[in-house]
C-alpha cells in the first residue's frame, strides 16, 4: 500500500531555500522566473496522466486534475483506493482501503501557491537554484518562513514551456517523483472531479 507521507508528499510544491531571504536573482535567472510565472498564471485547467515514485520505489499511477484557482484532484488507478481534492479553502486526503478521512487547509500547504488566484514569485514565494539545460528549465521554490515543509524541484520543458515532473524531498530526506505525461490545458472540466462528498456521511465505496 502507497504510504500516505509519499502521496502527500508527491503534492507538495515546496522547497527548502538554500539561499538568503531576498538575495538578488541574476538577469537570466531572472528572465527564467518570470517565464515561469507567466506558464503558471496561464493555465485556467490542466489535465495529465501521473506516475509516482514513492521513496520505496513503488509506483503508482493515475489523473490528474488543475482548476486555478484552488482546485485540483488526483485520482489513482486501481488497485489504489487514494483519492486527493483540493477544493476552494481546504485540501481532502481520502484512504477507503482503512475508512480514513483528513482534512487540512490548503493556505497551510505548500501545495497552495500554485493553485492560487496569481502566482507571484517574489510575493511571499522565494525562488532559488533556477537552473536551465538539456531543453529543460528547473527552479526550486519556498513558501517565506515554511522551509520544513520540505524541499521540490519543479522540471519544465523550455520551448515550448511545458511542467513535466517535479520531485519532493522530505524533512527526512525521503524523495517522491511525480512525472506527468499526456499534458493537455485549456480544456473544459466537469466540476464534479472537484466535488467532495464525505464517505463518512454518504458512504463508503464498495470492495
Amino acid at each position: 500500500m502507497i504510504h500516505r507521507r509519499a502521496l502527500l508528499g508527491g503534492l507538495a510544491l515546496a522547497a527548502l531555500l538554500p539561499g538568503a531571504p531576498g538575495a538578488a536573482v541574476p538577469p537570466d535567472e531572472a528572465a527564467l522566473l518570470e517565464e515561469i510565472e507567466r506558464y503558471l498564471n496561464n493555465i485556467t485547467t490542466l489535465k495529465a496522466r501521473f506516475t509516482q515514485i514513492a521513496p520505496s520505489g513503488e509506483m503508482a499511477t493515475g489523473m490528474l486534475y488543475l482548476q486555478r484557482p484552488g482546485r485540483l484532484r488526483f485520482d489513482y488507478d486501481p488497485p489504489s483506493k487514494i483519492l486527493l481534492i483540493a477544493t476552494d479553502w481546504r485540501l481532502v486526503f481520502v484512504d477507503s482501503s482503512i475508512r480514513q478521512v483528513n482534512t487540512l487547509p490548503l493556505a497551510e500547504t505548500p501545495l497552495g501557491f500554485i493553485l492560487d488566484r496569481q502566482v507571484r514569485l517574489g510575493d511571499g514565494i522565494e525562488a532559488v537554484d533556477v537552473r536551465s539545460g538539456g531543453g529543460e528549465v528547473a527552479v526550486s521554490v519556498a513558501r517565506s518562513g515554511q522551509a520544513e515543509q520540505g524541499q521540490v524541484t519543479l522540471y519544465f520543458a523550455k520551448a515550448p514551456m511545458e511542467l513535466r515532473r517535479w520531485a519532493v524531498t522530505d524533512a527526512q530526506g525521503l524523495v517522491t517523483t511525480v512525472i506527468l505525461e499526456e499534458l493537455q490545458t485549456g480544456m473544459k472540466l466537469d466540476q464534479k472531479l472537484f466535488r467532495f462528498r464525505d464517505p463518512e456521511i454518504f458512504g463508503w465505496p464498495e470492495g
